[in-house]
């Protein structure tokens, strides 16, 4: 008897409080669900036609007042794993839809990208999902900047191998992603390809490549004139630019890695999380609709939402450590440039940073410019 008044009394006092939702005001505002969404496959296309994406990892969207955590549903060790995670599938689905040239996933946003994708998450749980994204070329031209709502359903869990809960809102994003590009002409295609290569040239050395491109009082780049044929200093620029991709490459295979070891507990603890939502919700239709003895719903109801919470909790516990380890113990990069052999420590963000930097020196060493 005890035990059930225990439960109970826990119940009652969880329900109300801590009960992961999106913002009321926000709520108001946002867009209606994506619903079912059909990925857009491109049946053929030109090598011409293709651009490269970069996918920066997501912005966790953690509110600084970390007393607010618990009513948002927000878990700060999960969620920064979420931040690749997600990345790691919408890259996965602009794959599939053969529509693009090489795809990465970057440790931070890199605008000499041809088209780079950046995206902010506003609201994660098991119910549902809501993504601020927005996308650029290196021209500065504006393709996306809008907010994505998607819901899940009973039936998307439990989650088979390889599948998400969401995974419409990727194809979303996708879809309107190639609605824009095929408004552009092989010009405009052309032109981000040139302005990507000569924006990236001009970071590592604005002496030598500043005048090549030009920034309009539209905010937008634009080709001033361009290096020569075989132009032994852009040749440069592409194997310093190739030695970038080659740890941009290395990083986005422990990405994937995260995915699949993730995946199995991540998408039990969205499913028992889920649930709990679920419950929560009916709960306070409950209570704004009880009659007037006050009942709050059967014992068994509640005792199957504690178990449903204790096992949440549980996989929460999980999902943290294995996030932590992560975050906390990223493997280590060897790679060798100009004969020598290099080793990257601490974060996949640090190492990036440091790479560039030791790809700047190198570059500046081998042209005799001033090094940035």
């Amino acid at each position: 008897m005890h035990h059930r008044i225990l439960i109970v009394i826990l119940l009652v006092a969880l329900c109300p409080v801590g009960v992961p939702q999106v913002v009321a005001a926000e709520e108001s505002t946002l867009p209606e669900p994506v619903g079912a969404v059909q990925l857009k496959v491109a049946s053929s296309a030109a090598e011409d036609s293709l651009l490269d994406v970069g996918i920066a990892i997501f912005d966790a969207g953690i509110p600084a007042d970390k007393s607010s955590h618990s009513k948002l549903g927000v878990f700060p060790e999960i969620r920064k794993s979420e931040t690749q995670f997600m990345a790691v599938i919408l890259r996965q689905i602009l794959v599939d839809s053969g529509a693009w040239g090489v795809m990465r996933v970057l440790p931070q946003a890199d605008a000499s990208t041809q088209l780079l994708i950046t995206g902010k998450i506003l609201h994660s749980d098991g119910l549902s999902l809501v993504l601020q994204i927005t996308a650029g070329d290196a021209t500065g031209r504006s393709w996306i900047n809008r907010i994505y709502h998607d819901q899940a359903w009973e039936s998307d869990y439990p989650v088979v191998p390889g599948g998400d809960p969401f995974i419409d809102i990727y194809r979303r994003i996708a879809n309107d992603l190639l609605e824009f590009k095929a408004q552009l002409s092989a010009k405009d295609l052309a032109q981000i390809r040139q302005v990507a290569e000569l924006r990236y040239a001009a970071s590592l050395s604005p002496e030598a490549f500043g005048g090549y491109v030009g920034l309009g009082d539209d905010g937008r780049y634009s080709v001033l004139r361009l290096p020569a044929q075989g132009d032994p200093m852009m040749g440069r620029v592409t194997t310093i630019r190739n030695q970038e991709y080659l740890f941009i490459d290395t990083v986005d295979e422990q990405y994937a890695n995260l995915y699949q070891e993730m995946s199995p507990t991540y998408n039990l603890w969205r499913q028992f999380g889920r649930e709990q939502s679920t419950y929560r919700k009916e709960y306070e239709e409950r209570v704004a609709n009880r009659d007037s003895r006050g009942r709050r719903g059967t014992f068994t109801a509640m005792e199957q939402t504690y178990d449903a919470y204790k096992w949440s909790k549980i996989h929460e516990q999980d999902l943290d450590e294995l996030a932590m380890g992560f975050n906390n113990e990223v493997t280590p990069t060897v790679l060798e440039v100009s004969g020598k052999v290099f080793r990257l420590n601490g974060t996949l963000d640090s190492q990036y940073n440091e790479w560039r930097e030791i790809l700047r020196q190198i570059f500046a060493l081998e042209t005799g410019l001033p090094a940035q």
